[in-house]
């Protein structure tokens, strides 16, 4: 397991060298993150667009593969697309011999617990530092690209703008393209979005992670009458029955709704800076009141009466 940490530890420090000396630019090292990130995609891409995207040469393309090869990365091809291949049977966190948070301070203790007579400590622990920090920091890129994305089709539902899907991979045909869309809504967990395509129109679903680049258009929607989404799934329940309710939050209470039921982030609202509110309407009142029992004091319902007899009739449920 600690054998293969050399190549990095050797390899950062042959950058730190470089750079120091001027023989190698920063945007020759940007490029090889940006490389990751893109392999770091379930769908991967071919070297040709790999290339076009980097700005660079196919030959160099295949250079940095035998660089992230040494550095521990699994490289595969599949349908003429390469990325980087996750191990079977592991955990995220352990992929590329990468350790978590937790992991990699259990380790550090138990290294340390050998003593200043090991001479092999030190190095140790050092490659095992910037063996995780790399990892991490290429997951960070990774999610900060999506992120963006998520941002850019965010802000044209709200706008109520068509977009371009740049380079978005279908993998029904295995094939690339630009596809023009009225983007409507996002998934549960922001893992797509559902919108209207012009072309066949109908309403489709896209992966987020599928999409190369967003172009917001500036031409508006023109088929909003035909945005027809599935049913709306709310805190963890679907169905016919529509509760109106209206609840302040605390700052707390704002956040954790946001981590935990992201599908509800279009009916929240911040006003005057300070204030959080969340109104919709909800298919059934277990899942939104699960989440106003379990934050007691942090959550006010303004409005709902459905939604107040809910929560009288489960306290007085509690038994003490």
């Amino acid at each position: 397991m600690f054998l293969d940490l050399f190549p990095i530890f050797k390899l950062i420090l042959k950058f730190r060298v470089m750079a120091q000396a001027g023989k190698i630019e920063q945007q020759k090292i940007l490029r090889v993150f940006k490389l990751i990130n893109l392999l770091q995609s379930n769908i991967g891409k071919p070297v040709h667009r790999l290339a076009e995207l980097l700005e660079t040469d196919e030959r160099t393309i295949y250079r940095y593969f035998k660089l992230l090869e040494a550095l521990g990365f699994d490289i595969i091809k599949e349908f003429s697309k390469y990325k980087i291949q996750e191990r079977p049977g592991q955990e995220s966190t352990l992929n590329y011999g990468v350790f978590s948070t937790e992991e990699s301070q259990w380790l550090k203790k138990l290294i340390d617990s050998e003593g200043k007579g090991n001479l092999l400590k030190d190095s140790v622990l050092q490659k095992l530092q910037l063996r995780s920090e790399l990892k991490q920091g290429t997951d960070q890129l990774f999610k900060a690209n999506l992120g963006r994305i998520v941002d850019e089709i965010g802000k044209a539902v709200q706008d109520k703008k068509q977009i371009w899907l740049k380079d978005y991979y279908s993998l029904s045909s295995d094939t690339t393209s630009d596809r023009l869309v009225e983007p409507v809504a996002f998934t549960s967990n922001y893992e797509a979005i559902h919108a209207f395509e012009p072309e066949s129109k109908s309403m489709k679903v896209f992966k987020i992670e599928r999409i190369g680049e967003v172009v917001i258009s500036q031409s508006g929607w023109k088929f909003e009458a035909k945005h027809k989404l599935p049913e709306q799934q709310l805190f963890g329940f679907t169905g016919r029955k529509r509760f109106h309710v209206k609840l302040k939050l605390s700052k707390k209470a704002y956040q954790l709704m946001l981590e935990e039921h992201p599908n509800a982030r279009p009916f929240m609202v911040i006003k005057n800076r300070n204030h959080y509110y969340f109104e919709g309407e909800i298919p059934q009142l277990p899942g939104l009141g699960r989440f106003i029992l379990g934050l007691p004091g942090e959550v006010k319902i303004e409005e709902g009466e459905e939604m107040k007899a809910y929560i009288q009739d489960q306290l007085s449920r509690v038994d003490f």
